[in-house]
């Protein structure tokens, strides 16, 4: 019984732990980078206000995606908050913890972004709010399904972001939006728009950015980058 339990328990941490092994060997985890998307030579789809291009500062981290939303009080206490979604995110290789990009206990008397471990029994999981030295307020029993592991990109605060989004079509005229970042808010002084007349020529060109326009009409966009913006 002992024997199929650990099985069971290391068959789980695999389930965890496997994925980021398969995208650490794609992805350079806590090792700052500018990242461009989406690929240059890459067929891509948008929709109207979408972002088709990006440059960004940050880096690549280990998250844990919940699929559920989680409220709990504790002690007739504060809420513990667990969104659905929001990634919660180790910000070392080495932590023991994962932090949200969110205030997870927004109690009035001592709010705030608190750290979260993750407990695993059987197929169980459960998350835990770190507070004063201690894993207390917890979630009610989660399975394995109830989570993802993906790869998430957390930007460096007070870096600096670029960004190109399509506006839609009238006529042969394509209409685009073009913004820079500070901290993930865009600046009112650096958004500016341009429009591109497909009776010229199907290639875009701003800020040093080059794309090529396969098919557009008022509500989405298929294109290549040829070049992603210069640094």
């Amino acid at each position: 019984m002992k024997f199929k339990q650990a099985a069971l328990v290391f068959s789980v941490l695999a389930t965890l732990t496997l994925p980021f092994a398969a995208w650490a060997g794609e992805k350079v985890l806590y090792h700052e980078i500018t990242d461009n998307k989406p690929d240059v030579g890459v067929s891509t789809t948008v929709y109207l206000g979408d972002r088709m291009l990006e440059q960004r500062r940050g880096q690549w981290q280990e998250c844990i995606v919940p699929k559920f939303e989680s409220a709990e009080k504790y002690m007739g206490m504060g809420l513990f908050i667990i969104k659905r979604g929001e990634p919660l995110c180790k910000t070392s290789p080495s932590s023991k913890y994962y932090i949200a990009n969110y205030i997870n206990y927004p109690d009035p008397r001592a709010p705030g972004t608190y750290e979260v471990s993750l407990k695993i029994k059987g197929n169980d999981v459960r998350f835990c709010m770190h507070y004063m030295g201690m894993d207390s307020y917890c979630t009610k029993g989660k399975k394995i399904g109830d989570i993802d592991t993906n790869p998430y990109f957390s930007y460096t605060p007070s870096t600096f972001q670029q960004t190109i989004e399509y506006g839609g079509r009238n006529g042969d005229v394509l209409k685009f939006t073009y913004s820079e970042f500070s901290d993930n808010f865009a600046r009112q002084s650096f958004t500016r728009e341009f429009q591109v007349d497909l009776s010229q020529g199907n290639v875009a060109a701003y800020r040093g950015a080059i794309i090529e326009i396969e098919i557009a009409n008022n509500s989405s966009i298929t294109y290549k980058v040829v070049r992603n913006f210069q640094k």
